[in-house]
């Protein structure tokens, strides 16, 4: 190609596909993400390119949280499912992407901004081969469930979807003043010999100053309706997150957040102050707080804004869908099953003979 007879977007474009990562070195295609093998992979081909593991997340001061313009745009777009209504992020390269959520195909782009680029990633270790078993591991041990569910299990429609957070680090330095009281009793006996016992505070002034320092105070920046869901299939290793690249990104989608950095901060905030004041009272023995106020100050603040891999799928049982998700590092899964009422009336009753049983052993060793 003459470079004189192109303009420089479409040099630059060119140059830009001859050096991207995800394209594959010898047929051209897609390559996506294999947590399996930690490569990139061509399903055309079989090719593969080894993503670099060696590099992890480093803490941002958080002085940059504000100023920060560091823009995903440039290596994603966001789609809308018309659906169900998610909002995804996907990497530019990804070719009809499905939404992570519902499973359609009925997603379209939109003009909407990607957000902050996140600085951390928790990669995807396990494979959706692996996400399957581990699914049907946990389901099969579903006491309440039918066995025909069990014997016919089928996880279908696994996607991987990252989830976003923030975590925090920050020393804390805290002066404090307040009045505490502790109970004391004393007794006196009456003319008729009856005992009198009467209880009374005696109050002491505490003060001082109180340092703590917190690591990786973790909030989540996705819908509030993904907190449980996160709780259940958590925890995350985020002190062993890695430096993002676009690399784990191939083949998944991402979620937008739903709080930015400063309003996770003010959540993060509220956590350590809570810990805080509980950390100082523990210091004294007490039984009622008159009086008690601090001023926590935050300084060596930093930051990550992270993604978390989940895997989001379901199993279908008489043409109803049950939905799981799964921490896509450990395995660990929260979703729901069907519930067989047979097996759940059993239970009951099996509960009751046998509080029975035990009331009938109680009584009988009475008498």
């Amino acid at each position: 190609m003459n470079e004189e007879s192109v303009t420089p977007q479409e040099l630059a474009e060119a140059k830009e596909s001859a050096t991207e990562v995800s394209k594959c070195p010898s047929c051209g295609a897609n390559l996506t993400y294999n947590p399996a093998h930690g490569t990139l992979e061509c399903e055309y081909c079989g090719t593969e390119v080894k993503v670099d593991m060696t590099e992890y997340a480093e803490e941002i001061d958080f002085s940059k949280l504000v100023e920060d313009n560091r823009a995903w745009n440039d290596e994603t777009r966001v789609y809308v499912c018309n659906n169900c209504g998610a909002r995804q992020i996907l990497s530019k390269r990804e070719i009809a992407p499905k939404c992570a959520f519902c499973g359609t195909s009925n997603i379209v782009e939109t003009d909407s901004m990607s957000g902050l680029k996140p600085n951390a990633i928790l990669p995807f270790l396990l494979g959706k081969e692996s996400a399957g078993k581990f699914y049907t591991k946990w389901a099969k041990k579903k006491l309440f469930s039918p066995s025909s569910f069990k014997r016919d299990l089928k996880p279908e429609k696994i996607s991987g979807n990252y989830y976003p957070a923030f975590t925090f680090d920050s020393n804390t330095r805290t002066p404090y003043v307040g009045r505490l009281g502790e109970y004391y009793y004393t007794s006196h006996t009456d003319s008729k010999g009856r005992v009198h016992t009467t209880r009374h505070t005696r109050y002491f002034n505490i003060g001082g100053t109180y340092e703590m320092f917190f690591n990786d105070v973790f909030v989540q920046a996705s819908a509030p309706t993904d907190t449980k869901m996160l709780k259940k299939i958590g925890p995350f290793a985020t002190d062993d997150s890695h430096k993002y690249s676009s690399d784990f990104l191939h083949g998944f989608s991402a979620s937008q957040y739903e709080k930015d950095g400063l309003e996770c901060w003010k959540e993060a905030r509220g956590f350590m102050q809570s810990s805080v004041r509980a950390n100082i009272l523990s210091q004294y023995h007490y039984d009622v707080i008159e009086s008690f106020s601090f001023n926590m100050h935050c300084y060596n603040t930093t930051y990550k804004y992270l993604l978390l891999p989940v895997y989001i799928g379901h199993s279908e049982y008489k043409k109803k869908l049950y939905r799981f998700y799964m921490n896509g590092q450990s395995g660990k899964v929260w979703g729901k099953t069907p519930k067989s009422p047979v097996r759940i009336l059993t239970a009951v009753l099996l509960g009751l003979a046998v509080a029975a049983a035990v009331t009938v052993l109680c009584v009988m060793a009475a008498l």
